[in-house]
C-alpha cells in the first residue's frame, strides 16, 4: 500500500499543472520511499514469510542470500535519501515561509532537480562502504539435510575503528543528529511563522496563504517523521554499547517502513492542489469551476464534476434530463 500511495503521489506531483520546487522536492522523497519500502519487502518481509510459508522457502535460503549483499546497502542509499530529502523540503519551507524574498532566486524548478541529484550522490558515496559489510556462508540445515546460506557479518564490519567511527558514530551524525537538529530548528521557525500568519489571515495575500498551507502539510510530514524515527535512534545507540533489544529493532522497522508510506495521506489530506489533480487523473471526471461566491473574507468554490461519458450519451438522448451534480470543495 505505501509503495502504491508513492507512485500515485509521484505521478501527480510530475504533472505539468503541478510543477514547481517543492513538487519536485517531494517527487524526490517518494522514490527514495519507495525504495525504502521495496528493500524492505525483499530483506524482511519476504525472507520472514518464506521461514513459514513453504513455497518461499527457497527465496529465503537460497535466492536471499545471493542479493542482499547488493539490497542492503540499497536499502540504506534509500534512506539517507529519504532522510535528507526531507531536510531538504524543510529548508525550501523555511526559505519560502521566513525569507519569501530569496525563494524564487534559490529554490527553482530546475534548482530543485539538482538539489534532488545532489542528494542521491551524496546518500550514494556516503554508503559505498556498506557493500562490504555482510558475507555469504554455507551452513547446514538438519531440517532439510542439506546445504544452505546464511548472511554475517564481515570481517570488514567486525574491525573496531570501522565499527565505532563508521557503523556508530558518523551513521548517527548523519542520519539523526544532523538531520533532527535541523529538522526542529527549521520547523520551529516555520511553526511560528505559520502560527503568526494565522493571526493576520486578512493581510496575507492569495500567494501568502498557499505557501502557509504549504507549510501546515510539511510540518505534519516532519513530525510524523521525527517520531517514526526516534526509536531507531534508540536501537542504534543501545548497538554502541553491545545491548540487543530484538523486539524494539523490530518495531523500529515498522516505524520506519509507516514513516515512508503515509505521505500521500497526508498530501490528499492537505494539498488541495494535489487532490484536484488526483481527481482529473484517476477519475476521469472535467472539473469546471461553475461558482464563485464571496462573502467578506470567506471564499467557497463550487466544482462541477461531469462525467465525459454521461455527456456524450446526452447528445444522442434529446429526452434525458440532465442531472449535473456540483461537490463543494
Amino acid at each position: 500500500m505505501g509503495v502504491t500511495g508513492n507512485v500515485i503521489s509521484l505521478f501527480v506531483l510530475s504533472r505539468p499543472q503541478m510543477q514547481s520546487s517543492i513538487n519536485c522536492s517531494l517527487q524526490g522523497l517518494a522514490i527514495f520511499d519507495t525504495g525504502v519500502l521495496t528493500c524492505a519487502l525483499i530483506m524482511l518481509g519476504l525472507t520472514t514469510l518464506g521461514k513459514t510459508i513453504h513455497w518461499l522457502h527457497f527465496y529465503t535460503w537460497f535466492v536471499f542470500p545471493f542479493i542482499v549483499p547488493v539490497i542492503y546497502p540499497l536499502a540504506l542509499i534509500a534512506q539517507t535519501g529519504s532522510v535528507w530529502m526531507t531536510v531538504v523540503v524543510t529548508i525550501e519551507r523555511y526559505v519560502a515561509v521566513c525569507h519569501p524574498f530569496h525563494a524564487r532566486s534559490l529554490f527553482t524548478y530546475k534548482r530543485s532537480r539538482v538539489y534532488n541529484i545532489l542528494v542521491t550522490l551524496a546518500a550514494t558515496c556516503y554508503n559505498i562502504p556498506r557493500f562490504w559489510e555482510i558475507q555469504r556462508i554455507e551452513v547446514w540445515d538438519s531440517v532439510t539435510n542439506s546445504t544452505v546460506y546464511d548472511i554475517q557479518p564481515s570481517e570488514f564490519r567486525k574491525n573496531k575503528v570501522y565499527f565505532e567511527i563508521y557503523y556508530i558514530w558518523m551513521y548517527l551524525l548523519m542520519m539523526y543528529f544532523l538531520p533532527f537538529l535541523t529538522l526542529a530548528v527549521l520547523n520551529t521557525f516555520i511553526w511560528r511563522s505559520v502560527k503568526q500568519a494565522n493571526r493576520n489571515r486578512k493581510k496575507l495575500t492569495l500567494r501568502q496563504q498557499k505557501e502557509i498551507r504549504l507549510a501546515t502539510m510539511l510540518l505534519c510530514v516532519v513530525v510524523i517523521f521525527l517520531i517514526c524515527n526516534v526509536t531507531a535512534l534508540v536501537v542504534n545507540i543501545l548497538e554502541y554499547f553491545d545491548v540487543s533489544w530484538g523486539s524494539l529493532a523490530l518495531f523500529s522497522n515498522l516505524l520506519v517502513t509507516l514513516n515512508s508510506s503515509v505521505n500521500f495521506i497526508i498530501y490528499y489530506i492537505f494539498g488541495h492542489n494535489f487532490k484536484q489533480t488526483l481527481f482529473l487523473l484517476f477519475c476521469k471526471e472535467k472539473i469546471h469551476r461553475t461558482q464563485t461566491s464571496t462573502s467578506g473574507t470567506n471564499r467557497s468554490v463550487w466544482i462541477r464534476f461531469q462525467s465525459t461519458r454521461c455527456h456524450q450519451s446526452y447528445l444522442h438522448d434529446t429526452n434525458s434530463k440532465k442531472r449535473i451534480a456540483s461537490v463543494n470543495l
